[in-house]
């Protein structure tokens, strides 16, 4: 891994993902689409389909930097609208 990538990645994100996605040792976890979450000082949402976004200072409310998503069986598991 270069530099450059360990730059850019999230290790906040990267946990949240997988603890999202053990469907088996973390079965009552859910949440609503555009529900906000703060996770080490920064806030992060879902939209509709399991893609999670981090609110940047100063961005749009539906806007932010993408951080990554669940699969559709985890998404439709966990979220409201599933």
């Amino acid at each position: 891994m270069t530099v450059e990538t360990e730059l850019l990645r999230d290790i906040t994100t990267e946990d949240l993902l997988t603890r999202l996605s053990d469907l088996q040792n973390y079965p009552h976890d859910a949440f609503a689409p555009y529900e906000e979450y703060k996770l080490d000082e920064k806030t992060y949402y879902f939209t509709p389909g399991g893609f999670l976004y981090r609110k940047d200072p100063g961005a749009e409310a539906l806007g932010g930097f993408f951080c990554g998503y669940l699969t559709d069986e985890v998404w439709h598991y966990r979220s409201d609208d599933g």
